[in-house]
């Protein structure tokens, strides 16, 4: 007998065998019990998570001669003939192949007529999202009317390509990931099938690599196998997979750490010498990366990442090495370098060069230069608008002792004379403490350009809710009123992805809750770049006499005066 390959041999034959989707298989397993049979499921998933076995599984199970509490029995003439194929009333088809509007067409034409032997005539395409827009409009007239004894299984990896009009007309069923846990429990058994010991970390490392996709993690358990070994450990994993060990990428990110570009061209040449892949190694290089993002922001890592607690104790010492906002750029970095390496012809070429322009930058400390550069800038418009600053750009030590001493009786120091500009301003402005006690802001009240306070509290609850895209993309961002009814989000130059992120209209709305919660009135959301502030300020229309004498201050003391409004 041929070889059958081992997803092949140990497909489950029954509802009961199915590896976890226990929501699916209960649900169909009643179905089957008490005959309620619809006319088209459509199957959702990653693959590798059991859409097509299922569908044969009912297949055999709404046709079987003699079911068992809803599942096949296996055995009947139906059965038997389902599985070796001789009864021709379950069809297969893969839409990736057979997407013409004839395919479908011959479909159409076939469920016209009764079953032949079965009780139900079943269609299960596979890849529906490759059909063309003719074989869906095809399909959908059968879907809409369709014949007695005719079963549809639609299955996809990619269910936001079917039509709304097709989608409607199904029972949609999502098939989850299959665990970690639960893949490392049924290859160690398949592997004891053949008479071949799996180590536990050679089976966790299989598990981590199938990425919950139980038809890979088979596959390379039968790969391994194929070696002849009694015993399958760590290494012949790797060796098998062409991916590095966890070592090596520790160090090598140990190295990235120091910065030293000479060890890591070492480790380049080694890796490269090994026949590693370089491909496969950006990619684990991305994948450790993340998992220190999350040791830098979680508090319990170790309940998101499954490795082994040497290992984690290691990527938290390394992340303390780290400031997140510079972990992120290397994870952006080394994510745009794994897509040009797919079409590299010299991938080690870019592998070298992308790491010595990562030494070589400073990502954070440019990102807290820019920080300081804008808390100085605050802190000279607060000064401003308390009369701290001398006038004349002259030495204010004198002065500013003045006003110190002044605001304990609550107004602007009066050693600026009659001719000052200020004057006016201070005569209509109200007393300081007052203007600190407030804490509401109303409608009526423009405070345009100032900073909103507890906006890392606002970024922090996403982050709680479960939004990480959105957090991660609105770290190191800074929130300001451009209006009494629109605040702006302000992203740094290099941060235009991050901005298009957050721009989508459901993110807004988001944040706009959260904002609107915060203040206390409803506001509108706008994305703006630094540079835009900078460049392009907004002319402000309103015949406002202190804000003319303000911006004459601000003038003669050479320093930026921005009033941003929609």
């Amino acid at each position: 007998m041929s070889y059958v390959a081992l997803y092949n041999k140990f497909r489950p034959l029954i509802f009961d065998d199915v590896v976890e989707q226990k929501h699916i298989v209960e649900t169909l397993k009643n179905s089957v019990i008490r005959d309620r049979i619809a006319n088209a499921y459509l199957f959702c998933g990653t693959r590798g998570t059991g859409k097509t076995t299922v569908a044969r599984i009912y297949a055999r199970a709404i046709n079987c001669l003699n079911p068992i509490n809803g599942n096949p029995c296996n055995q009947c003439s139906i059965c038997e003939g389902i599985l070796s194929g001789s009864i021709l009333d379950v069809s297969e088809i893969d839409a990736a192949s057979n997407n013409s509007v004839d395919n479908i067409r011959n479909i159409r034409d076939e469920v016209m007529y009764t079953p032949s032997n079965a009780k139900y005539k079943v269609y299960i395409i596979d890849e529906v999202h490759m059909l063309s827009t003719g074989a869906f409009n095809a399909l959908l007239k059968t879907l809409e009317e369709p014949p007695k004894r005719v079963v549809f299984f639609l299955a996809t990896t990619e269910p936001h390509k079917l039509p709304a009009t097709i989608l409607s007309r199904c029972q949609r069923f999502d098939f989850k990931r299959i665990s970690i846990e639960s893949i490392i429990s049924h290859i160690t058994d398949i592997a004891a099938m053949g008479g071949v010991r799996l180590e536990n970390n050679a089976a966790r490392l299989i598990a981590r690599l199938s990425d919950g996709a139980m038809r890979d993690a088979i596959s390379l358990i039968d790969q391994c196998i194929t070696q002849g070994k009694e015993e399958i450990v760590y290494n012949d994993v790797l060796t098998v997979t062409g991916i590095v060990h966890d070592d090596f990428i520790s160090e090598f990110v140990d190295n990235i750490i120091k910065r030293d570009v000479a060890t890591l061209i070492i480790l380049i040449d080694k890796l490269v010498m090994e026949g590693k892949d370089v491909n496969q190694f950006a990619l684990e290089l991305v994948k450790y990366y993340r998992n220190l993002l999350l040791c830098k922001t979680v508090e319990k890592p170790e309940e998101l990442l499954d490795i082994p607690l040497d290992a984690l104790s290691k990527m938290s010492k390394q992340c303390g090495e780290y400031g997140r906002y510079e972990i992120i750029q290397i994870i952006n970095e080394l994510s745009s370098l794994e897509s040009r390496l797919k079409w590299a012809s010299q991938p080690r070429v870019l592998l070298e060069v992308e790491l010595i322009k990562i030494c070589e930058s400073n990502f954070n400390t440019e990102g807290d230069a820019l920080s300081l550069r804008i808390a100085a800038l605050e802190e000279k418009v607060g000064q401003l608008s308390r009369g701290m600053i001398n006038i004349k750009g002259e030495n204010a030590s004198t002065d500013n002792n003045k006003v110190k001493e002044n605001l304990e009786n609550e107004f602007v120091d009066d050693s600026y004379t009659k001719d000052s500009p200020f004057e006016e301003i201070k005569q209509k402005a109200p007393p300081l403490r007052a203007l600190e006690k407030k804490t509401v802001l109303k409608d009526s009240e423009s405070q345009n350009g100032k900073s909103i306070d507890g906006w890392n509290q606002i970024i922090d609850r996403l982050m709680e809710s479960g939004k990480m895209v959105m957090y991660t993309n609105l770290l190191d961002t800074d929130a300001v009123l451009l209006s009494d009814k629109q605040v702006g989000i302000i992203f740094k130059t290099n941060r235009k992805f991050n901005k298009a992120i957050v721009s989508k209209a459901e993110n807004l709305e988001a944040i706009r809750a959260l904002l609107v919660e915060k203040l206390g009135y409803d506001v509108s959301v706008k994305c703006i770049d630094e540079e835009e502030l900078i460049s392009k300020p907004v002319e402000y229309t309103q015949n406002d006499d202190i804000l003319k004498k303000a911006k004459k201050i601000a003038k003669e003391l050479n320093v930026p005066f921005k009033i941003i409004d929609e």
